[in-house]
């Protein structure tokens, strides 16, 4: 069933029925799924991040004694910086914005989200695939993206940023920060983060803009169209 009429018929079952018919109105409706989200091609364009698909997974969990799935959306995205690493190789795609949306699922007071239990070095490990060991460590800054300047949303995107380290590639350890944002928009909660390494010659006030814009070119919604790939790794 689609999950917003899932969200409809659930509303009208439960407004006539007793706690003892909560599994009724729950047996036959045990699926729920997000929204894709990406950003905008003309806008990773112009901050110089490649987008490298959108991953569909599926978690299941047990929720008010019924089984349920639920289908999150993972839309990641790199940048390549040049980082003072001798014996790497290569320019490494050092820079990391991804989104995740999750359906928020609602009965009878209870609440269940696949992500909602996740520290933030978890969401980080959770919606990208360059950095490895990665550890979050203390909240250095805050900041917030206005509604009105993000043309796909209608809500703000307020960041917390966290120092923390990690291995890049499998080969090198970092000081990267990390930012944090998780919104809620439409029937979906939302998770935009952000990783950058925190290096003496990267131009982290450079870095930190072409985030904020990238944030201004999310689009959220029912139709919009990504790029399925498969996941790496045990994802």
């Amino acid at each position: 069933m689609n999950r917003r009429l899932f969200v409809a018929a659930a509303t009208t079952g439960i407004v006539g029925a007793s706690a003892g018919c909560l599994d009724g109105v729950l047996e036959d409706v045990t699926t729920f799924e997000a929204a894709p989200i990406r950003v905008s091609e003309d806008v990773a364009d112009e901050t110089g991040y490649a987008y490298q698909g959108t991953v569909e997974r599926i978690e299941e969990r047990e929720f008010a004694g019924e089984d349920v799935e639920a289908t999150n959306y993972i839309t990641e995205y790199t940048r390549t910086i040049d980082l003072p690493l001798g014996g790497l190789g290569m320019e490494p795609e050092a820079g990391v914005f991804a989104l995740v949306t999750t359906p928020q699922v609602g009965v009878a007071g209870q609440e269940f989200n696949p992500v909602g239990d996740m520290s933030e070095a978890e969401l980080a490990e959770y919606v990208q695939e360059q950095y490895d060991e990665l550890e979050i460590e203390d909240n250095v800054d805050s900041r917030t993206i206005d509604a009105d300047e993000i043309g796909g949303l209608e809500t703000s995107v307020s960041f917390e940023t966290y120092e923390g380290t990690a291995t890049l590639h499998d080969e090198v350890g970092v000081d990267i920060l990390v930012d944090v944002a998780q919104p809620d928009h439409g029937d979906d909660h939302l998770v935009v983060i952000a990783v950058t390494p925190d290096m003496e010659d990267v131009p982290l006030d450079s870095e930190r803009d072409a985030i904020d814009t990238m944030v201004t070119g999310i689009e959220h919604g029912d139709d919009v169209d990504v790029e399925l790939r498969e996941a790496e790794g045990d994802g």
